[in-house]
């Protein structure tokens, strides 16, 4: 297959493992963790079972990187799970995949945009009554820094992450060391209150929280070696956030116990209350900000790889593989941050976002499926990255998250429903897609 280019430039290929971690952790760690642990101690009963399920999700996590990590480096092209799924299913199976995908990420960087806009009046009072507009221009700076080119889109990626990842780690810390710690008995005590409903949708709020492990991938064709680096910025990832969200949710429970979690919206603020003064708020303002802004950031990156690698594949206009002289597909850029600001600006990001824990498990099916096909059709496939256990660890994995969809689809009805016409209203497309493409390849001698 050809690459397209065009005459303004090309995909750089300057990324290696920092840059992977970097925007692995910052799309991971978002407004999810700030919001996240209040609902879901009012769900599962008990500090242990609470710290378990993280675990659980940082395992969970892990096993499907391990096939990510061999599809990847098997098939080292920018675009994410889309040119794994296109492989092992065609256009059609391909389209859906890169539309619900793409959905996702702009769902993410609304979101994150509009609780940096909600964060920001707890430092500066003035912009309470402007949130939307707040939204809008941190859009539009971080889509103008991107579009100018890779480079200025990985150092806001580096910066942001390293700082909020330091922020994070040292209000775990000064949590666990300076906090009192709350009632032996609030704080370790399971209630025999609990049900599998509840469970079920409080590992989907941690699914929501570690989804973006897999960042690293949609941009492997700008790996300097993407065989050594995908692979370790998958799993360092994954560790790193996996031990910030134990430790996070560690000092919670420390200091406010199961109960007093659950009492508060946001028991960061909960917890820094306990230090008294105007500090402790000002200070989470400011790592709560920048949480988001990162987050924002890792989500408006890989979207546009999404679209570059399906005008690659004809199934876009080839407008979308255009690329500038920074590296940047600069329409796809453009087009993704129409549609992002036009979320934010109509609200109705908010029940795109409730699915993103829905569609990434239905997502992950769908490449977890398609390792398995590649698997069997392509053998001789060279595959510096073969995942462990083969074949059953991911066959584990496959039948956890099969599982995990059926008993989403019990828990959350709607939610499936949505999901699920979000993908067959794709399907139209991709077969007009598919039959466009077929001509114009017949009539190219």
């Amino acid at each position: 297959m050809t690459t397209i280019s065009g005459p303004r430039g090309h995909l750089l290929k300057i990324l290696g493992v920092s840059f992977g971690v970097a925007v692995s952790v910052g799309q991971i760690i978002g407004s999810g963790i700030l919001r996240a642990p209040a609902e879901i101690a009012g769900e599962v009963p008990g500090v242990g079972l609470i710290l378990i399920l993280w675990i659980l999700g940082a395992i969970q996590a892990a096993m499907m990187a391990n096939m990510f990590a061999e599809l990847s480096t098997a098939l080292p092209k920018s675009g994410g799970g889309y040119v794994f799924a296109h492989r092992a299913f065609g256009d059609v199976g391909g389209l859906i995949y890169g539309w619900a995908d793409w959905l996702s990420c702009l769902a993410g960087a609304a979101a994150a945009s509009v609780s940096f806009a909600e964060f920001l009046p707890l430092v500066l009072p003035a912009a309470g009554g402007h949130k939307i507009a707040v939204a809008v221009a941190l859009q539009l700076a971080l889509y103008a820094a991107n579009i100018a080119g890779l480079r200025e889109g990985r150092a806001i990626q580096l910066v942001t992450s390293l700082v909020k990842a330091a922020m994070l780690f040292v209000f775990i810390l000064t949590a666990i060391l300076f906090a009192a710690p709350a009632e032996p008995k609030t704080a370790l005590v399971s209630s025999s209150l609990w049900s599998v409903g509840g469970i079920v949708l409080a590992y989907k709020l941690i699914i929501g929280a570690y989804a973006g492990w897999a960042t690293p991938v949609y941009f492997t064709g700008e790996n300097v070696e993407p065989s050594r680096s995908i692979p370790r910025a998958l799993f360092i990832g994954i560790a790193l956030t996996g031990l910030l969200y134990f430790g996070i949710n560690a000092a919670l429970l420390h200091v406010l116990g199961n109960r007093g979690a659950a009492a508060s919206p946001l028991p960061f603020t909960t917890v820094l209350q306990h230090f008294g003064g105007d500090g402790p708020s000002f200070l989470f303002a400011l790592t709560a900000m920048i949480t988001v802004a990162s987050c924002a950031n890792a989500c408006i990156m890989p979207a546009p790889r999404i679209l570059y690698a399906l005008a690659q594949d004809g199934l876009l206009p080839r407008a979308f593989g255009i690329v500038n002289g920074g590296g940047s597909p600069t329409f796809g850029f453009v087009f993704s941050g129409l549609v992002s600001i036009g979320l934010a600006l109509s609200g109705t990001f908010a029940l795109v976002f409730g699915l993103i824990g829905t569609l990434n498990t239905a997502l992950a099916v769908l490449v977890e499926l398609g390792f398995f096909v590649l698997r069997r059709r392509e053998p001789h496939l060279v595959r510096p990255f073969r995942a462990v256990g083969y074949p059953w660890l991911p066959g584990i994995e496959l039948g956890f998250d099969v599982s995990l969809l059926c008993l989403i689809a019990f828990a959350d009805r709607v939610g499936v429903a949505v999901a699920l016409g979000l993908g067959l209203l794709c399907i139209p497309f991709a077969i007009m897609a598919r039959r466009t493409h077929r001509r114009s390849s017949q009539t190219v001698p």
